[in-house]
């Protein structure tokens, strides 16, 4: 029986961008359910503990034989580089793999840090498996394994045969947010994400579902289990088949449930958004992405702008909150086109609209695009990939700007959506107070508001 840790790296130990949350480390309660029958296995998030001094008595004490990260191009590389760095120097015998999105897209940056000894590419679970399991047999025989370092990947898996995800894993209480998924895999295949990479199939997008009856046997075990009523549907759209959504927000009505979903523009229809509503769906978020109809064929969206202004209208009617979705500087832009996204924003009007400032990302057609054109330089090392996160600020600038538009101008139009993200919000909140018959609440909370505002 091979000893695992899974390990969470905390999102920012920069301290670059406060957390607002803590959510639950879904990906790895799944690996850790799938081999714990065979293996020993324990989680361990920093970010609920990101204490050198208490990891490493907890390292001592556990004593694993492997430990797994995860991995994303984000911020969160900077502590998986500090932690590797440590384990080893600690237990050069401990063997460290590192699994997740960053290593399927680019396995070199890891493999070239002298204390990752394996990566896993693709789907985690039977690859984990299997490699627990050879641990214990035949050491040597780890690096000729499917899916490790840059070996050929495995068939993707019937996710059906998934074990429910044991959430007694984690310290729930410590939790803010739980996510759960009931797909793998996206119909869209915008050049601006690497989902194919991750789950699709022969390098093109692919999905795949658990049946209606795993899905609820899944929730009800969240639910039921371990009540909580509070979480986000994180599929990239849960909107793909009518039928299927029914059956599900069926079981989920009555209740009272509160959770977020994701859906494209084109799945979006009054009678699918009335079984969510019932449900207890209260946000739905749409990548609506850009103003310019040049722009949505250029990200490949295979929406249009009209589109876009229908879904966003027909989720309001519903009483379900639409997260409008947009980014700003994307690659090729105009000042022109970034105009009418602003101008969209204005005259639709979504009650929860956000901004993003466009970072292209590894792995994507668009990253390359940028590349082709030396708008950006890749990254070399596992360090710039782990600063590669398109930071911004009004005082410090962008990152990258890879689109034909001043600086000035997309911070400013950023700042504007997300200062009417912002005002919509406290809207919301006086309205709340006010029906609650709290007026003195409702005054001072939109009296502090407008003095920030002309303070700033």
């Amino acid at each position: 029986m091979a000893k695992v840790l899974l390990i969470e790296p905390h999102q920012d130990i920069l301290g670059k961008d406060r957390q607002k949350r803590i959510d639950s480390p879904l990906n790895l309660i799944y690996l850790a359910t799938y081999i714990r029958d065979k293996h020993e296995v324990e989680i361990y998030d920093r970010n609920i503990n990101a204490n050198d001094k208490d990891f490493l008595s907890f390292l001592e004490d556990y004593n694993p034989d492997i430990v797994g990260f995860t991995s994303m191009t984000s911020l969160m590389l900077h502590d998986l580089i500090h932690l590797g760095k440590i384990i080893k120097e600690l237990r050069t015998n401990i063997i460290i793999i590192v699994g997740g999105t960053h290593a399927t897209i680019e396995p070199d940056s890891l493999l070239d840090e002298p204390y990752v000894d394996y990566i896993i590419r693709g789907e985690g679970e039977e690859t984990l498996l299997e490699f627990c399991d050879t641990f214990e047999k035949d050491k040597k025989k780890l690096r000729d394994l499917k899916n490790i370092n840059n070996n050929p990947l495995r068939p993707l898996m019937d996710i059906n045969n998934l074990k429910i995800p044991d959430y007694s894993l984690i310290d729930i209480k410590k939790y803010d947010h739980f996510y759960v998924i009931l797909s793998r895999g996206c119909i869209g295949n915008c050049t601006f994400c690497s989902n194919h990479k991750m789950w699709g199939k022969n390098g093109s997008s692919f999905v795949r579902m658990f049946s209606v009856e795993k899905s609820i046997e899944t929730l009800k075990n969240l639910i039921d289990k371990y009540k909580i009523n509070n979480f986000s549907l994180m599929d990239d759209n849960f909107l793909n088949y009518k039928e299927r959504v029914r059956k599900i927000c069926n079981y989920l009505e009555g209740k009272r449930l509160n959770f977020f979903c994701f859906g494209r523009a084109d799945c979006i229809n009054d009678e699918i958004l009335s079984y969510l509503k019932k449900a207890g769906c209260h946000t739905i978020q749409i990548g609506i992405e850009s103003g310019s109809q040049r722009i949505l064929d250029f990200l490949n969206k295979n929406t249009t702008v009209e589109q876009n202004e229908e879904a966003i209208k027909c989720v309001e009617r519903n009483g379900i909150t639409c997260d409008a979705s947009v980014m700003t500087g994307i690659a090729s832009e105009t000042k022109e086109e970034l105009t009418k996204t602003l101008e969209f924003v204005k005259r639709v009007k979504p009650s929860c609209p956000d901004a993003q400032i466009f970072n292209p990302m590894p792995g994507t057609p668009i990253f390359d695009y940028c590349v082709e054109r030396k708008l950006i330089k890749k990254p070399e090392t596992l360090l710039e990939w782990a600063n590669w996160t398109g930071d911004w600020t009004l005082e410090s600038g962008m990152d990258n700007n890879v689109s034909e538009i001043p600086e000035e101008y997309i911070l400013k139009v950023a700042k504007e959506i997300r200062d009417y993200r912002v005002l919509i919000n406290k809207l919301k909140r006086f309205l709340f107070w006010v029906k609650k018959g709290e007026t003195k609440q409702a005054i001072k909370s939109s009296f502090f508001f407008i003095r920030r505002k002309i303070e700033s």
